[in-house]
């Protein structure tokens, strides 16, 4: 059974926050822990308000995110950890090669999609990249 489910992107405040905020909201009813950490992450920062903005939009929020950086103890700890990109993936299992078994792009139900970074863009860009996490997400929620 997957209890803790950890989401990696970069920075930790744009795409790993809005697919925690959502998966969090998927998974609502199991009880499940979802976290997420990034790779360079921005540590101390908030949720990019382009991020917060899209999100507040559908009724989510991740205002209590603080952005932090990816450890081997957090992808030990956790059950299943989600990358937003094939080289975000290859980076978890060089920090830690024995997550190779639970460790996969968060695009993986949807062709294996690596998600694009919005940092810095439009927010029309935060929501295309908002489209395809929730596309992503609940190509896993049907899993669970």
């Amino acid at each position: 059974m997957i209890e803790r489910i950890l989401i990696v992107c970069v920075g930790n405040i744009c795409r790993s926050p809005m697919a925690e905020a959502l998966l969090r909201e998927r998974l609502r009813a199991r009880g499940t822990v979802i976290e997420s950490a990034g790779l360079a992450a921005l540590v101390g920062r908030p949720i990019d308000p382009e991020a917060a903005a899209v999100l507040a939009a559908r009724g989510l929020a991740a205002m209590a995110h603080v952005a932090r950086k990816i450890t081997p103890e957090l992808i030990g700890a956790s059950d299943l950890v989600l990358a937003m990109d094939q080289r975000q993936l290859s980076a978890i299992h060089a920090i830690a090669p024995q997550s190779r078994g639970k460790s996969f792009l968060l695009g993986r139900w949807i062709g294996d999609v690596d998600v694009p970074d919005p940092y810095g863009q439009p927010r029309s860009v935060f929501e295309d990249t908002f489209a395809l996490i929730e596309r992503a997400v609940d190509g896993w929620v049907a899993r669970f």
